[in-house]
């Protein structure tokens, strides 16, 4: 998952934006001086990036499952988390399931604001 603060870390540096929060769960550590969502007093702003691979609905399993192997592998590779995190990237692999179920969350959780928001109009 590329952060927030990883993208726009430049534009923080030359003073044309301040960063007032991060939604993650956990402070970045590639900007830790930046409160989280939860201790902004947003809680219900927190939320940890979801990215991954996507394949169509009637992808075969067998295919399916030998690119989640893949990405497994290269997950596990030490250079390349070394990389990710000096980026401000978490590494989670999550199997299809639970990818799902953290889109789901996401999902539950915008629509949850969406209405709030509307609701308060």
């Amino acid at each position: 998952m590329v952060s927030a603060p990883a993208t726009m870390m430049p534009t923080v540096a030359s003073g044309k934006a301040r960063l007032l929060m991060v939604t993650n769960r956990e402070r970045s550590p590639i900007a830790p001086d930046v409160p989280t969502a939860m201790e902004a007093g947003f809680p219900e702003l927190t939320f940890d990036g979801v990215v991954g691979f996507f394949g169509g609905r009637d992808l075969p399993a067998a295919v399916r499952n030998g690119i989640a192997d893949d990405i497994a592998i290269v997950g596990k590779n030490a250079e390349i988390n070394s990389r990710l995190q000096a980026a401000g990237v978490k590494v989670r692999m999550l199997n299809a399931a639970q990818f799902a179920g953290a889109i789901e969350e996401q999902r539950v959780k915008l629509r949850e604001i969406v209405s709030t928001n509307k609701a308060a109009q």
